[in-house]
Order: C-alpha cells, then structure tokens, then sequence
C-alpha cells in the first residue's frame, strides 16, 4: 500500500527533495495507469456513438443522463461529509466503519426520495423522444438497476481514495471498464440499443461496488454501528447543500433537458450527446482530482503548505484543460472523426462543447478542494448568481438549436467558478488553520 504521509504533507518548495520525487513518481503511476483505464472508457464511449443509430444513442443519452441526476440528488452534501469527517478518522477501522455505514443509510434514504421525484421526468422525456412503451421500460429498470450499485459505490469508495490505495482504485476502475467494452463489442456484432447499452452499464456498476466491498472489508470494520454524531454531522453538510445539489442537478443535465424538449432536429440529443462523449478527455484529470489531491489536500493541516498545493493543483488543471481548447479550435476535424460521419459537422459545436467542459473542469476542481476542506459557507449564492446570468443571455439565445443549448450551458458555468474563487479565498483568508500540524 502508498503510504498517505508524504502526499498529505507535500506543496510546491516547501517540499524536501525526497519527497518531491515521490509525490511526482506517485502521481505518474497514477496517471499512466489512468490513462489506459480512462482510454478503454472513451473506446466504450465511441463505440456506441458509432454503432447505435441517432435515435437510439438519443435514447441512451437521456437515460445515462438522468441517472447522474439521480446520483447526485441521493448525495447533497454527503460525499462532503465523508470526506471532511474521513480525513480525520480513516486510521481507525472501526471508527471509519462507523463513518461508512453512516453515510450509506443517508445515502439509501435520499436515494428513495430522488427515485419518486425523477423516475416520472426520465418516463416522460423517454416517450417524448420516440422510446416504445418496452424500451421506456426497459431503460428505466437499467437506471434504477444502476443507481441502487452506486448508492453504496459512491460511499465505499471514500476508504481507498483517503488510505492513498492508488492502486486498488486502479484495479477496480480498469476490471469494469474492461468488462463493460469486452461486453459491449460482444454485442456490437449482434444487437446494440440504448436498452442493451444501459443494462450493460448498470452490470458494470455491480460489478465495481462488489469489488470495492470486498476490499472495503478487509480495511474496515463494515458491521460498525452508525454513529450519531456523524449522522448529525453529515446531516449538517445536507442541509447546508440541498437546494445547491438540487440546483446543480437542473444545470448539470440543462444541455440534454433543453434540446430534449426544444430541439428542432430528432437528431438533435444525439448530437449533444456525442459531443460529451468527448468530453472524457478530461476523465484522466478527475481522477487524479478525486483520487490523490483531494485527499492529500483534506489531509493537510500546513496553511503554508496548503497554499503551494492549491496553486500547484488549480494551475495545471487549468493549464492541460486550455491546451485540449487549443486542440479544439486549431484541429476540430480530427477531434471529430473518431464520433464519425453522422457528427462530422459539429466543428463550431465542438468548440462550444470543450469550451465550456473546460471552465467546469476548472470549477469543479476549485469545488473539489473547497469540499474536501468544508469551505462551502455561502455556496448557495450560487444560485441566484446563475439564475441572473442566464435570464440575461435567455433572449439572445436559440434553444432549438445544438449551438443555442451549448452557448447557454458556457454562460452558466461561469458564475461557479468565480464563486468557488471567492470561496476559496474565504477558506483560507478567514477560517483557522493551524499552522505547524502536519497531516
């Protein structure tokens, strides 16, 4: 196993030599390893952009849309809670399983509540996009199938990300994207729809949480008891970003909602769907985000060390994400082709489309790191910051068009990324850090 101290206690110069090279050499396992997982996810992704007819793919879109939405709304703060809380008593495998088994009641309960609240949008936004009463059916068994893996998916996979097990991430994330193209090409040769493609992506899900239990059980102690005071906690952290999370749904999903019920074209989901395909470049970036910052930065406790982490990690997200922009506008006929023929059009979308990937990408790194330390006071602002900006933009927009839909979804992002600067700027400037502990 990586030993968590050096990552945790790691920033810019203020790093000792020895060090510094095994923070590098960590991160470039990581990245490499990554790269390969990340690259048998975009072959999936492409696969069915290529083989499945527009109506289909238009089809899958909207189901693996709506899905995310349901994850997110199962969490509202809770993934927040397990890190800020984790950081604190992953060393202690009882404790930590207390801590688990916490936040997968939560979870389970919001779960419940986000299934009655969108199953009818998603029912409704299928058989308005041509789905047959069986296929509706079919993809809404898939999406619920799939939610129900990741309700304790997402919780679980807090004890290998703050344990720094890298490796063990790896291992889980490459066997199901393995699995899901081996199975996947399989298909290809036969039969591939939007109901074959979501059932095999809820069996992908399955799979990874039945892995990620067996190791979370042999670290953690998963017959703990709950524990009260962290449900009190965490419950704290809900309340604080529900309507957030809730907002974030609607704008997450705002470019698929939009043309879904707007678009002049049929085509026209598919099209925004495969361009997020695209998207996924940047997948190498969030796991390393999500996998080793974050948690080195939870960890931290130097103020002056946190700094030098902040920038070093906010400036190269920042810096490889405005070079693939740069790939974009330069060459958008070769990023192109690999969606092949039917979106080989898409060259002033696709600049749309990596544009305003990029500025989330920025955001959410920002937002991550304000997480992981609880810096969230005030993050609701957000939403009348966002409402403001797109009522502006609204009368000079069309939304039946895939431009119109991507141009919209640019101007909304922006106000989260400079909320999340002011928050940051807040956390550091005006919340006590202390100054000589070391993670």
């Amino acid at each position: 196993m990586i030993s968590p101290a050096p990552v945790a206690t790691s920033a810019g110069p203020i790093l000792s030599g020895k060090r510094a090279v095994h923070l590098a050499r960590q991160v470039g396992r990581f990245a490499s390893v990554q790269m390969l997982v990340q690259l048998v996810g975009f072959a999936s992704g492409i696969l069915l952009v290529r083989r499945m007819e527009q109506a289909d793919y238009a089809l899958f879109t909207i189901a693996n849309t709506m899905q995310g939405t349901l994850n997110v709304l199962a969490d509202m703060g809770i993934s927040i809670g397990m890190v800020s809380i984790g950081g604190r008593v992953w060393q202690d495998g009882h404790r930590f399983g207390e801590l688990i088994n916490t936040g997968l009641r939560l979870r389970r309960t919001l779960g419940s509540f986000a299934v009655l609240a969108v199953t009818p949008v998603l029912y409704f936004m299928l058989v308005k996009n041509g789905a047959s009463l069986t296929v509706t059916l079919v993809l809404v068994g898939a999406v619920l199938a799939g939610l129900f893996a990741q309700l304790s998916l997402n919780i679980l996979e807090v004890v290998p990300r703050l344990r720094s097990d890298t490796r063990q991430i790896q291992i889980i994330d490459f066997s199901g994207s393995l699995a899901r193209l081996a199975v996947l090409v399989t298909f290809a040769f036969f039969f591939l729809n939007a109901g074959v493609a979501a059932l095999v992506g809820a069996a992908t899900l399955l799979f990874q949480y039945l892995l990620l239990r067996r190791y979370a059980s042999g670290v953690v102690d998963l017959h703990a008891n709950e524990n009260a005071e962290d449900r009190k906690a965490i419950i704290g952290f809900i309340r604080k970003q529900a309507a957030n999370a809730i907002f974030f749904c609607l704008q997450g999903q705002i470019t698929i909602l939009l043309i879904s019920f707007f678009g002049h074209r049929n085509g026209a989901v598919a099209e925004v769907g495969a361009l997020g395909r695209l998207a996924m470049i940047f997948t190498v970036l969030g796991s390393l985000l999500t996998n080793i910052f974050a948690p080195a930065f939870a960890r931290c406790h130097d103020r002056r060390k946190l700094r030098w982490l902040y920038a070093g990690i906010v400036g190269g997200v920042a810096a490889l994400s405005l070079c693939v922009l740069g790939g974009a506008i330069l060459l958008p006929n070769q990023f192109l082709f690999v969606l092949g023929p039917h979106y080989a059009h898409l060259q002033h979308e696709l600049v749309l489309m990596v544009a305003s990937t990029v500025l989330f990408m920025i955001a959410s790194t920002v937002w991550t790191l304000n997480a992981s330390r609880a810096w969230i006071t005030g993050s609701w602002i957000y939403i009348p910051f966002t409402l403001a900006t797109q009522i502006a933009v609204v009368p000079f927009l069309d939304f039946g068009t895939v431009s119109g839909v991507l141009t919209f979804n640019l101007f909304s992002v922006a106000p989260s990324l400079l909320l999340n600067l002011a928050l940051s700027y807040y956390g550091f400037y005006h919340q006590e850090a202390p100054a000589d502990a070391a993670a």
